[in-house]
């Protein structure tokens, strides 16, 4: 709040990710954040959805295909986080 009191600026939260959907959504309705930096958040997922690629065939080498199995998962979460604040 104090930082808002001193700008016009929209303001951006940095290490947003592990800041709870509900804060989020809370701060987005309610301040001058426009917006939350959620990288590392997608990063995890995307690390979480490589293991288990690789480890469904430990033997496959072909990246495409097993960055094929990471679209999905990564397309859930990021969908997951803009729900988030719609509070879905």
């Amino acid at each position: 709040r104090a930082i808002e009191a001193l700008t016009e600026a929209p303001l951006v939260i940095h290490g947003g990710s592990g800041v709870p959907h509900a804060q989020r959504r809370a701060l987005a309705r309610g301040s001058r954040i426009a917006k939350f930096n959620i990288g590392t958040e997608l990063r995890m997922e995307f690390g979480r959805a490589l293991r288990a690629a690789v480890a469904r065939d430990p033997d496959r080498f072909d990246r495409v295909a097993i960055l094929s199995e990471i679209h999905d998962p990564l397309v859930m979460a990021t969908r997951g986080v803009l729900r988030g604040f719609k509070g879905e």
